[in-house]
């Protein structure tokens, strides 16, 4: 083999061995892309949710899960599933206590049809805030695990205003 095919070679090695580590920083980049894009859908659906939870403190009847947050926990789900195994612990979290608050909700209609004088000896506010609290840990608890995960600055947001229709 002479000088001339041999540093040829060389140099050819060296381009695909350039090429491929182009290809890996660009999958990489663009992975990376990606998981912010998705990062800021995730974390637009857990802000939906809040919305339609505040709302069932003063709603006169529980109808039920709303289809509104029924779709934002939905779309939650699908997303971590696709994007952020490393939360699963996190949304599982989210995801049974809002159990828990579906489950209170729809006993307390049920006392509430029942027997009113017991519902209101019940203290259903006080435990309503109590589940209220426990669904703001987990949801600061994920949001946390996903800036870390991602990288992406995730400004906490107060809890949304109630509309309240008291003096």
């Amino acid at each position: 083999m002479d000088a001339t095919t041999y540093l040829a070679a060389w140099i050819l090695a060296a381009l695909v061995a350039i090429g491929f580590l182009s290809w890996l920083l660009a999958r990489y980049t663009r992975r990376q892309h990606m998981r912010r894009q998705q990062a800021q859908r995730l974390l637009q659906a857990l802000q939906r949710y809040p919305e339609w939870l505040c709302a069932q403190r003063l709603a006169a009847v529980f109808q039920g899960e709303g289809a509104d947050a029924a779709a934002a926990l939905d779309d939650a789900c699908t997303i971590r599933l696709a994007w952020f195994p490393e939360l699963a612990g996190d949304m599982a979290e989210l995801l049974a206590v809002h159990n828990r608050i579906l489950n209170f909700l729809a006993a307390q209609q049920a006392l509430w049809l029942r027997d009113p004088e017991h519902w209101l000896e019940s203290e259903h506010d006080r435990r309503f805030v109590a589940l209220w609290r426990q669904h703001r840990f987990a949801l600061q608890a994920l949001l946390a695990r996903l800036e870390q995960a991602t990288s992406v600055r995730i400004a906490t947001t107060p809890a949304p205003q109630r509309r309240s229709t008291y003096a």
